[in-house]
């Protein structure tokens, strides 16, 4: 297997950095919808949002890495029906703007009242804007955005599964590092 891409297949700093990505988002998710049903009284309702905004840094620099990444390696040739490798295009693309929106959005959030984004006490992220009612309008766009992020989500599994098993075109194989016909 080769660190970077070829035209047959992803490399394997590619699938690192997807699934790292991955499960940073869906546990991100997993963690929003965790720490908002917690009380004032909670042992976790000051630490989990800081572990949130820490996380949610994170995946902006490996967000900026994954674009740097993909920009400077060559994509897989796609699979699939004319009309489905335009829709994968889109696809894709809707992921990165999805999650810089929502990376903006949430460093809108933590920064609306005019204090520094903390990042895990090791450096401040300074405040660029804050306003009346900035924290509320970025919390709405957030969640909206996350939410359609995991509908997003849902879709690219199911989309994955279904030319990996009704097409048995090997697309899921393939995004797993293994070239169609190849065991590694």
């Amino acid at each position: 297997m080769h660190w970077r891409n070829t035209h047959q297949r992803y490399g394997l700093t590619s699938i690192a950095l997807h699934r790292v990505m991955a499960i940073l988002v869906i546990g991100l998710f997993a963690l929003d919808k965790y720490m908002i049903t917690l009380d004032y009284y909670h042992s976790l309702y000051l630490a989990l949002p800081e572990w949130h905004r820490g996380l949610g840094v994170l995946t902006a620099l490996l967000l900026a890495a994954r674009l740097l990444w993909r920009w400077s390696n060559p994509l897989p040739d796609l699979s699939g029906r004319s009309w489905e490798k335009p829709l994968a295009r889109l696809v894709h693309r809707l992921f990165y703007v999805l999650l810089l929106a929502i990376v903006v959005s949430g460093y809108l959030i933590s920064t609306a009242d005019g204090h520094a984004l903390q990042v895990f006490g090791w450096f401040d992220i300074p405040a660029l804007i804050s306003g009346a009612n900035l924290e509320d309008r970025a919390g709405a766009v957030h969640y909206f955005l996350t939410w359609l992020l995991a509908f997003m989500l849902a879709l690219h599994v199911a989309g994955a599964l279904k030319h990996q098993f009704i097409d048995k075109d090997a697309i899921l194989t393939r995004m797993l590092g293994f070239a169609p016909g190849q065991r590694n």
